[in-house]
């Protein structure tokens, strides 16, 4: 069936797909066989992320993990939490996505390392994860997933990302020169010679790459290539991106007429597009409500970690709201006025976030200025790191706490070498040395190690 599915991906359309995937969870309902029928919505809720229709995908995805609670398939439970994160990406709720993204990680490195479709849904996850490295502007560890992804198995849309890093994040022409040509290489091999969305994500890259390097006509080209492609296999996201791009390839061309036409096929696409979202966002938000209420149920006995957990929901819960309000008062304007309004709600929505949440707030404050008191006050908010860690080394010392808490807490090494006043190659030592302390192989991620600690 996954195989199936996979091959048949590339060569039908969704709608064909959907049909061929609501078959097998007939056939796999007459057996009894839940694990073939949860996969099967799984693979469905998946089409409709890609045609754009976040809510019939997260109609389909709480469909498949109702039927996966009596199941045991770490590959399922990799997939279902893999496609909330894709969910969660789209809406930009940033954290929430990561946090699906660890847990279908976790479940990935569980699997068997000699099955290639094993090895290929950790690609798959390694990859979806950079893309949400890049969101909360971390192109550091972007990069480090996007190379990890071309070691298991090189696919062209990672190739053309990294190529695309090294047009925005690190200026490096030459590279990304290699790694373009690299990408249109495999877009030519056997396994992807006919995959119009790997060529079409390949085309946008390149077309970033021609634009910083003032090659305006030549990027012009690649981007109607690109949304060309993108139409035949109904990609609006990828349509939506490329329709921006060349706008504002035509007003550098001094091209009012071609400028204006594609910023309106912009805007009425945008629109079309928040609508499926702003329906999606209030389905989530009905989803952690329900959620919140069998946490209540479950964990009233544990009064500490069900104030936690109850205050993390109550908190998704206001954001999403926030959200959706925000996207309700967007008005059909041009794209320049849009940008403008979309930076103050930006701005509102983070003073709103930093009230929400000043005990973290002046958590962080304490680390980044080295204070005495950031341990006891992390240790009294976020008791259960600290306790899992010393379960395992009971030898650690208060300086590998306070060391791991700043990594739980999202800082990367360059900022906390700046926040205890340490060299980046010292703090990237000490990483070594906790690693070693807790028994880790080298390529482990800390943060997401620390992180599935905390939650179990």
């Amino acid at each position: 069936m996954i195989k199936t599915n996979e091959v048949l991906r590339t060569r039908i359309s969704d709608d064909d797909l959907i049909r061929w995937n609501k078959g097998i969870i007939k056939a796999a309902t007459q057996i009894g066989y839940r694990e073939g029928e949860a996969m099967g919505y799984v693979n469905i809720a998946n089409r409709f992320l890609f045609k754009g229709d976040l809510k019939k995908g997260l109609e389909y995805l709480n469909k498949a993990e109702d039927i996966s609670k009596k199941c045991r398939d770490n590959f399922l439970f990799g997939k279902i939490n893999q496609e909330y994160c894709q969910i969660y990406n789209k809406i930009n709720v940033n954290r929430l996505a990561l946090d699906y993204n660890s847990k279908a990680m976790n479940y990935g490195l569980k699997l068997r390392k000699d099955n290639r479709d094993c090895r290929l849904f950790l690609r798959y996850v390694y990859s979806i994860r950079s893309m949400c490295m890049y969101k909360i502007k971390r192109p550091d560890s972007a990069i480090i997933y996007l190379h990890k992804c071309t070691k298991i198995d090189p696919n062209p849309l990672d190739v053309a990302h990294i190529g695309r890093h090294y047009t925005e994040y690190e200026v490096k022409p030459d590279s990304a020169e290699y790694y373009f040509r690299w990408a249109f290489e495999l877009l030519e091999t056997k396994s992807f010679k006919h995959n119009k969305f790997q060529r079409a994500v390949v085309l946008q890259d390149y077309g970033y790459f021609l634009q910083s390097q003032k090659k305006n006509n030549q990027a012009i080209i690649a981007f109607k290539m690109s949304t060309e492609l993108a139409k035949q296999v109904n990609r609006p996201m990828l349509i939506l991106y490329n329709y921006n791009e060349l706008s504002k390839l035509y007003k550098k061309e001094h091209n009012p007429n071609k400028e204006n036409e594609y910023l309106n096929k912009a805007n009425s696409l945008k629109d079309s597009l928040d609508q499926n979202q702003n329906q999606a966002v209030s389905l989530s938000i009905n989803k952690l409500i329900e959620e919140k209420e069998k946490g209540w149920a479950e964990l009233k006995t544990e009064s500490t970690t069900a104030l936690w957990y109850g205050s993390v929901l109550m908190l998704l819960s206001i954001l999403f709201i926030l959200y959706f309000y925000i996207r309700i008062r967007k008005k059909r304007t041009k794209l320049k006025e849009s940008e403008k309004i979309i930076l103050e709600i930006e701005k509102e929505t983070k003073n709103l976030k930093r009230k929400l949440s000043e005990n973290h707030e002046n958590i962080i404050q304490l680390a980044r200025h080295n204070s005495i008191g950031f341990l006891p006050k992390f240790q009294e908010a976020y008791p259960e790191l600290c306790l899992e860690l010393l379960k395992i080394n009971p030898n650690l010392s208060k300086s590998d706490l306070s060391f791991c808490a700043m990594i739980w807490l999202g800082f990367s090494s360059k900022e906390v070498a700046q926040c205890i006043s340490m060299e980046h190659r010292s703090a990237q030592t000490k990483k070594y040395r906790i690693r070693k302390k807790l028994n880790l192989e080298p390529e482990t991620d800390l943060y997401c190690f620390f992180r599935s600690i905390s939650e179990q």
